[in-house]
C-alpha cells in the first residue's frame, strides 16, 4: 500500500500542507489573505466551468457554420435555401439559418424563398467588418421574432470576403448551462459579448442591471478578462467578481459571490485549513476532470472532425463517411452534416466530371470530322491539279490546297492535343514549316527555324499559322545568294523584352536564285491581301527590314487570352 502512486500522493499532499497550518496558526493574517485568493481562484474556475456548456453550444454552432461557410452552392440560392432549410430541421437548436452577400443582401435563408435587403443594419456591417467569426445578441431576430444569439462566420472565394454565413439560437437555450451545481444559492452569473450585449442573466436577462458592477459599463468588462475583484452591485451588495472569456473573446461571462467579511473571533484550525485546503482540491480535481472529460468528449471528436474535413477540401475522399467513436448527440448531428456535406460535394464533382470527359469528346470529334472534311477537300483539288494543263493552274491549284492543308493540320493538332483548348506554337509552326517546304519542292534552300514554346487559343493560332505559311512561301520564291553561297530562310519566334512575341521570316538575296516559280500571286496580289487580313485579325504590328543580302518579315503581337464570343 506504501508503494501506490495515490498513497505517495496524498503523503506529498500532507507534508506540503502541514507547513501551511504551521504558518496559519501563527500568521493569521496571512492565512486569511492566502484563502480568499483561493475562493477567487475557485470563482474563476466555477466561472469557466458553469459557462461550459453554453461555450459549447456556441463552439458548436460555430463549427455548423463553417461547415455551410465552405459549401459551394452557396450562390446558387435554390439550392442554399434548401441546405439551409434541411440545416435547421435537423438541428432543434438553430432557429434559422442563412447566407448574406458581401452587398447586404439576403437571397439565402432557411425560411422562404423571400430576398432581404441587410444594408442598412448597422450589425450586420460589424459582422462584416470582423477579422473573423462574430457573436451579437438580436433583441427581436428580423426574422425568427424571438430574442435569438446570432453567430456568423465568414465566407471567402479566392481569399475575398463574398459573404457570411449567419446560424440564430434561441436565447432561451442559453439559460439553462449559467448555473453552478455546487454554489448555485451563492453564484451569480451574467454572459455578455464583447459590444456590452447581454447574452444570458442568472433570474433572466432583464435581472443583469441588479447583477453586474456598478461604475463599469458592460462593454469595459472585457478588459477585465482573466481576473477578480470585488465591486458593489445594482442592488447595493459588495460582491467578488470574476471574468473570463468563454468564445474567442466574442463572449464572456461574469460571476459574482458574496464577501463574507472574514475575522479571526470564534474561528478554528480547522476552519482555516478547509478555506486552504478545499479550493484547491476542487480546483485540481475539477482541472483534472474536466481535462479528463474534455479530450474524451470533446477534442479528439474536434480532431477527427478537422482532420476528416482538411483532407477532405484537400481532395483526399478516402475514409469517408466519418465514423466517430461514441460521440455524444451534438457531436453526432455534426458527423451527420458533415457527411451529408461531403455525399453532396463528392456527387456534385462526379457529375461534373462527367460533362468535362463528354465535352472533350464532343470537341474531339467536332475537330476531328473537321480535318477530315478539309482533307477531303484537299484530297479534291490534288485530283483536279493532276488534270491541270498549265503552270499558273498547277500553281493556283496547289496554293489554295496548301492552305486547306494548312487548316486540317491544325484542326488535327487541337484533337490531339491533351489540352483541347490551346496549340503549342512551336509544334504547330513546326509542321506548317515542314509541309510548306514539302510542297514548294524548291532545290538548294536551306530553311533555318527557331521557334520558342508558346501556347496559343485557336483564335491567335488559326492567323499565325496561315500568316507564316504565306511568308515562307513568298520567302522560298525570292530567295536568293550570291555566287558561291547557298540561298537561305529563317524563322523564328520569340518573346520579347515586354512579353510580347515576335515572328520573324527572313530570306537571303542574290543573283543565285532556284529554279523561278510561276508568278501568279504576284499579279494577284492574293498572297499579301491575305497576309494584311492575318496581322490585322492578330492586332499585330508589321515590320519589314531589307538590305543588299536579306530581306525580313517581322510580325509583333500579343498574346491574348481567350474571349468567348457575345
Amino acid at each position: 500500500m506504501v508503494n501506490r502512486l495515490s498513497f505517495r500522493l496524498f503523503a506529498l499532499m500532507a507534508l506540503a500542507l502541514f507547513p501551511l497550518g504551521i504558518i496559519a496558526v501563527y500568521q493569521t493574517d496571512q492565512v486569511l489573505d492566502e484563502t480568499e485568493n483561493l475562493r477567487r481562484n475557485a470563482l474563476f474556475f466555477e466561472t469557466t466551468s458553469a459557462a461550459r456548456d453554453e461555450r459549447e453550444l456556441i463552439q458548436m454552432t460555430l463549427g455548423s457554420a463553417e461547415g455551410l461557410a465552405s459549401l459551394s452552392i452557396l450562390d446558387d440560392a435554390p439550392a442554399c435555401r434548401e441546405v439551409m432549410r434541411e440545416f435547421t430541421e435537423s438541428n432543434s437548436h438553430i432557429a434559422f439559418a442563412g447566407y448574406t452577400k458581401v452587398s447586404g443582401i439576403m437571397e439565402c435563408g432557411s425560411h422562404g424563398d423571400e430576398i432581404r435587403d441587410f444594408t442598412g443594419l448597422e450589425r450586420f456591417q460589424r459582422a462584416f467588418d470582423a477579422d473573423g467569426p462574430s457573436v451579437y445578441v438580436a433583441p427581436l431576430g428580423s426574422i425568427t421574432q424571438q430574442p435569438v444569439l446570432v453567430v456568423n462566420h465568414p465566407v471567402y472565394t479566392d481569399r475575398s470576403l463574398s459573404g457570411i454565413v449567419s446560424l440564430s439560437v434561441p436565447l432561451r437555450l442559453t439559460y439553462k448551462p449559467l448555473s453552478s451545481r455546487r454554489f448555485d444559492h451563492e453564484l451569480q452569473f451574467v454572459t455578455f459579448t464583447r459590444d456590452g450585449q447581454v447574452v444570458s442573466a442568472s433570474g433572466g436577462r432583464d435581472n443583469a442591471a441588479n447583477l453586474l458592477p456598478e461604475f463599469i459599463e458592460p462593454q469595459d468588462l472585457n478588459r477585465q478578462v482573466g481576473t477578480t475583484f470585488t465591486g458593489v452591485n445594482g442592488l447595493g451588495e459588495e460582491r467578488i467578481y470574476a471574468v473570463a472569456s468563454i468564445f474567442e473573446d466574442q463572449v464572456s461571462v461574469i460571476a459574482s459571490w458574496p464577501a463574507r467579511a472574514s475575522a479571526w473571533g470564534g474561528g478554528t484550525f480547522f476552519y482555516y485549513a478547509l478555506n486552504l485546503l478545499f479550493p484547491f482540491a476542487i480546483w485540481a480535481a475539477g482541472l483534472a476532470f474536466a481535462w479528463y472529460e474534455l479530450r474524451r468528449v470533446v477534442i479528439r471528436h474536434v480532431r477527427d472532425l478537422r482532420s476528416a474535413m482538411r483532407r477532405f477540401a484537400l481532395g483526399q475522399r478516402d475514409g469517408f463517411p466519418l465514423r466517430l467513436k461514441n460521440p455524444p448527440e451534438e457531436f453526432a448531428e455534426a458527423e451527420r452534416a458533415f457527411n451529408r456535406m461531403a455525399i453532396i460535394i463528392a456527387e456534385s464533382e462526379a457529375r461534373q466530371d462527367k460533362d468535362l470527359k463528354d465535352k472533350e469528346v464532343l470537341l474531339k470529334e467536332v475537330h476531328h470530322r473537321v480535318k477530315n472534311n478539309l482533307q477531303m477537300i484537299a484530297s479534291i483539288m490534288n485530283m483536279q491539279l493532276r488534270s491541270a494543263k498549265t503552270p499558273e493552274a498547277k500553281f493556283m491549284l496547289a496554293s489554295l490546297q496548301r492552305r486547306v492543308n494548312g487548316l486540317a493540320m491544325l484542326h488535327r493538332t487541337l484533337y490531339t492535343s491533351p489540352d483541347l483548348l490551346t496549340i503549342e506554337a512551336n509544334e504547330l509552326l513546326e509542321a506548317v514549316v515542314t509541309d510548306i517546304s514539302v510542297m514548294m519542292t524548291v532545290p538548294g534552300i536551306v530553311i533555318d527555324r527557331d521557334i520558342d514554346t508558346l501556347p496559343l487559343y485557336p483564335d491567335q493560332a488559326v492567323p499565325l499559322s496561315m500568316l507564316l505559311a504565306e511568308a515562307l512561301t513568298n520567302a522560298l520564291k525570292y530567295a536568293g545568294a550570291d555566287e558561291g553561297e547557298t540561298p537561305a530562310v529563317r524563322v523564328t519566334l520569340k518573346e520579347l523584352d515586354d512579353g510580347r512575341y515576335r515572328l520573324s521570316v527572313t530570306n537571303t538575296k542574290g543573283p543565285v536564285r532556284p529554279q523561278p516559280i510561276p508568278d501568279v500571286e504576284t499579279v494577284s496580289g492574293l498572297g499579301t491581301k491575305l497576309m494584311q487580313a492575318f496581322v490585322s485579325q492578330l492586332e499585330a504590328e508589321q515590320q519589314v527590314t531589307e538590305d543588299d543580302h536579306h530581306y525580313g518579315l517581322h510580325i509583333v503581337f500579343e498574346r491574348k487570352d481567350f474571349e468567348a464570343p457575345s
